[in-house]
This record gives structure tokens, sequence and C-alpha cells, in this order.
């Protein structure tokens, strides 16, 4: 099984493709929890934090196609 996401997926993400988007995170979940932790706790302050700053970074990207 890859660990990678598929180019696709990434593509149709910073498109603003819903699922797509569900998809990054989803892989990207358990960094994300990592990133957040604080004194072994999750801040979920921090969490939602990075969660809008990932969404925010895809629709920002472009694919030269």
């Amino acid at each position: 099984m890859s660990q990678l996401l598929p180019y696709e997926t990434i593509v149709k993400a910073s498109e603003g493709d819903p699922e797509a988007v569900a998809a990054v995170l989803s892989h990207y979940a358990g960094y994300i929890r990592s990133c957040a932790k604080m004194d072994g706790q999750i801040n979920t302050d921090m969490q939602e934090h990075i969660v809008r700053q990932l969404i925010e970074s895809l629709l920002k990207f472009h694919f030269d196609r």
C-alpha cells in the first residue's frame, strides 16, 4: 500500500473538490494531531489552525498541466 496520496486527489483538492480535501485531511490526520500536541495533550485550537492553514494552502496551489 502506497503512503502517497494519488496525484489526481491532490489536483482535485487544489481545485476545491470537497471529497478530495477530506481525503487529504484524512491522510494527514495523524501528523496534524502530532503537530498540535502540547504537554502531551492535543490542543484543539492549534489542530483547527493547522487544518485551516492546510486547506488554505491547498486552494492557493496551482498545477501547471
